[in-house]
């Protein structure tokens, strides 16, 4: 593995423009071969005399990881580096001095348990697009939700096959999805059960349960899908015991985190023996690795940060975990799909 770092002292005022260059970058990385990993550092001036006196610079660090250096150099030397390099809106008087570069061999790269990690954001983008290929009715509900205007937080094609997958090897026929958004993650979901199948998606918005079925049934997925607009505990809540919905041969949580414990509570008792409880975004953005920890001892990340998660939501998902973990009913696991995918079969 080879790590490639380069330091840049910016003015300020250019700050800004040149964070949203960086991003810019990195769209273009996640397909270029050999590339594994990167991270975009921001120095954060923290105590001392002069913490409240104005930042005159701002320091920033890229630092890419790449499975080897000649995989790094052809990057550099490519036409997609060029590119970047030449669309760059970032003007000279921005640098505070010349960016300072480094590379390095990686020596020791380890992971606890004994375990070995040598996926790539290259190797996921190979995968995901010979294995979890979308249909061209998906493609267009997954662009007609972002051109609506919908947030960018619906499952990747990776996790609809894999969700999928699961479904097809218990013969699901009936389930409930907890979080419709424009109804991509829902149409994995049906695509996954039979003619006759059938899944009950809730959504708390209005507008979005209208688009995303318009989007369903224009996909031809209509028919086996019902969506309920409304708040999804009280509208699970009304749902009857040994009724339609109940014995339900899936789960599929994707919603508020800060709920997701009475989620989770609910489809135990819902699920048929052999079904399974499957929670997205289960690792809340890494807020889980304080899993065990109580609140107050925890350094909640400041909004706006890609690594955000609130008191409420690490709550929310820790008495998830709690339930998938120690249910005597259930045997659980979480796949680490990147922001992680909570899955449960009741024994």
């Amino acid at each position: 593995m080879f790590v490639a770092q380069n330091r840049f002292r910016i003015a300020s005022a250019h700050a800004p423009a040149f964070e949203k260059v960086w991003r810019e970058r990195e769209s273009r990385l996640a397909s270029q071969p050999g590339f594994l990993r990167f991270q975009f550092l921001k120095a954060v001036r923290s105590g001392g005399p002069r913490a409240e006196a104005p930042v005159e610079s701002v320091e920033f660090v890229s630092s890419s990881q790449w499975l080897d250096e000649a995989s790094f150099l052809a990057w550099m030397t490519g036409d997609n580096s060029r590119a970047v390099h030449a669309a760059s809106s970032v003007p000279r008087e921005a640098y505070l001095g010349p960016p300072e570069f480094r590379g390095y061999d990686v020596l020791l790269d380890e992971v606890p348990g004994g375990r070995s990690d040598y996926r790539s954001a290259h190797l996921d983008l190979v995968v995901e697009g010979r294995f979890a290929i979308e249909s061209p009715e998906q493609a267009r509900i997954r662009e007609r939700s972002l051109a609506a205007g919908l947030p960018a937080i619906q499952i990747a094609p990776f996790e609809g096959r894999l969700i999928e997958i699961l479904l097809r090897a218990i013969s699901a026929r009936r389930g409930v999805e907890i979080g419709t958004l424009g109804g991509y993650s829902t149409s994995w979901l049906a695509r996954a059960l039979p003619e006759d199948g059938r899944v009950l998606s809730f959504e708390l918005q209005p507008e979005r349960a209208e688009l995303a079925r318009r989007h369903l049934d224009e996909a031809g997925f209509g028919a086996k899908v019902e969506i309920r607009a409304g708040r999804a505990l009280e509208s699970l809540a009304s749902l009857e015991k040994g009724g339609a919905w109940d014995s339900l041969d899936f789960v599929f949580i994707d919603a508020d985190k800060a709920s997701s414990g009475d989620y989770v509570e609910w489809a135990l008792a819902r699920l048929r023996p052999g079904g399974f409880c499957l929670v997205d975004n289960a690792y809340i953005w890494g807020g889980m690795n304080y899993w065990g920890r109580e609140s107050a001892s925890i350094p909640f990340p400041p909004r706006g940060r890609p690594d955000h998660f609130g008191t409420n939501e690490f709550r929310g998902m820790s008495a998830a975990w709690d339930r998938l973990a120690f249910h005597p009913e259930m045997a659980s696991i979480i796949l680490p799909t990147g922001e992680g995918l909570a899955v449960g079969l009741k024994r």
